[in-house]
């Protein structure tokens, strides 16, 4: 998640400049033409980037709680003692 920001802050000054409309458009024909050239294993591997923190999502929140465990101890100590 980190690396969300760096990318998101190094595209702000690409798309801030001038010459870097045509170099983004070109690089999205390429990306595009990519996609239509490998298109059964561009689709798959679309869906795993898209589909995969859903899942990850699902499967933490799904997963069983910790639950402390009690102090086999506790029985014996008396709650009105007090120790100096």
């Amino acid at each position: 998640m980190a690396y969300i920001g760096c990318i998101l802050f190094g595209l702000m000054f690409l798309v801030m400049t001038a010459k870097s409309t045509g170099s983004l458009q070109a690089r999205m024909d390429q990306t595009f033409a990519w996609i239509n050239a490998w298109a059964p294993f561009s689709y798959l591997l679309i869906l795993i980037v898209l589909v995969a923190p859903v899942v990850s999502v699902k499967i933490m929140n799904s997963w069983p709680k910790h639950v402390e465990p009690e102090d086999p101890m506790a029985k014996y100590r008396h709650s009105n003692d007090v120790v100096e």
